[in-house]
């Protein structure tokens, strides 16, 4: 045993020194200890920097000084640092211990309360906050106090009710994109029917596994109305809108086929730059079909899909609408934004054709067609199989 463990040494004296760390237990990384060398440099150095250092030490080696040193006297420590006047050293506590179970839950508490900055990672991380500490959070701050809570890789419905209680779009907007985040059928309406229109909680809202078909029909009227596009409200399509598709399903020849792809070559590279910069989502893609601008959709199609122009044209327009389903399944489309390119190419077809189309995409259909494109979307074999044109 070390001397300055020896049975000379004074109970306290050697809690203290064990804090410090002069003698890590077997396994310990030393650098990340707090260390007697730490304390001297601080003696030296008593600088907000300095203290924040010793903070995110300690912090870190909170669970191993538990087992080696009095409990209390850490939580003393951490007192001391919860309530030092320097927001870099509370801020660099809050870092070091926001995943840790073995702080004493008043300290995470107290650091969930704190300035924004410091409270950030404890409540987006911590195990020991509980619904009603959120809950009391969320309730008594402000917005940024929500937003970082419905960051968690796990909230329950009465958690996620209270965010939805903010009525702050970017709240509502985390919450629906975390996979994590318990959603009731209830609140899932309400974000339809509050926040549907919102495009960055739509985003979120469609990819969201649970959705019901009653909610998917609503998105995909909602998605239509934002893009005003009267297919969704009219089911019926202008000829020549309809014409343009039409004719890109019937160009199928491999001479007509290269000469468009070097058509589209910079429209192509255009294109690329968008889809690079984040600015080629869905529903930019529905756009362009709603427009006429099928070159442009395919072209999309294929950017999204990883794969080539021609093979995602013949699969776009496929008499097999499993094809169909598919390249837009590789391509990550939505439930409800795969409804509306299926709705535009069939009402296309139907209307060059001078008949009636073959569905009204009531209630059933879509609950069909949501049921068809979550079954391929399990099996990954059977899209691959459909994609190999």
């Amino acid at each position: 045993m070390s001397q300055s463990l020896t049975r000379e040494t004074p109970a306290g004296g050697r809690r203290r020194v064990l804090l410090l760390g002069c003698e890590p237990a077997a396994g310990a990384r030393p650098e990340r200890r707090l260390t007697a060398a730490d304390v001297a440099a601080l003696g030296r150095d008593p600088s907000p920097e300095q203290r924040a250092k010793i903070a995110a030490k300690l912090g870190r080696s909170v669970a191993e000084l538990n087992r080696e040193v009095d409990a209390r006297l850490v939580e003393a420590v951490l007192e001391l640092l919860v309530r030092d006047v320097a927001k870099e050293v509370r801020k660099a506590l809050a870092e070091a211990v926001a995943d840790s179970a073995d702080v004493p839950p008043s300290i995470v508490r107290r650091l969930a309360r704190d300035d924004i900055e410091v409270a950030t990672p404890v409540l987006e991380k911590s195990p020991l906050l509980t619904d009603q500490d959120l809950i009391a959070i969320v309730r008594t701050n402000a917005m940024q106090y929500a937003l970082a809570v419905a960051g968690r890789s796990r909230l329950s419905e009465a958690v996620a009710d209270v965010l939805l209680d903010t009525g702050e779009a970017p709240v509502v907007a985390r919450l629906v994109g975390n996979v994590g985040a318990r959603l009731s059928a209830a609140a899932l309406e309400r974000v339809t029917a509050e926040f549907g229109r919102e495009a960055a909680v739509q985003e979120r809202l469609v990819r969201r596994p649970e959705l019901s078909f009653e909610l998917v029909e609503r998105l995909v009227r909602l998605i239509g109305e934002r893009l005003e596009w009267e297919l969704v409200a009219t089911h019926r399509m202008p000829l020549e809108r309809a014409q343009a598709i039409v004719h890109a399903a019937r160009e199928r020849s491999a001479i007509d086929l290269v000469a468009r792809e070097h058509g589209d070559r910079r429209r192509e590279e255009h294109l690329r730059a968008r889809f690079r910069a984040g600015e080629l989502d869905h529903e930019a893609l529905l756009a362009m079909l709603r427009d006429g601008d099928v070159a442009g959709f395919e072209i999309g199609v294929a950017l999204h899909a990883h794969e080539p122009v021609a093979r995602v044209r013949k699969l776009l327009y496929d008499p097999d609408r499993r094809r169909l389903a598919a390249i837009c399944i590789r391509a990550g489309f939505p439930v409800a934004h795969y409804v509306l390119v299926r709705m535009a190419i069939e009402f296309a077809e139907a209307a060059v054709e001078g008949r009636a189309p073959r569905s009204d995409y009531g209630p059933d259909t879509i609950r069909f067609l949501q049921e068809q494109y979550q079954r391929l979307q399990a099996s990954p074999e059977t899209v691959a199989e459909l994609c190999a044109v």
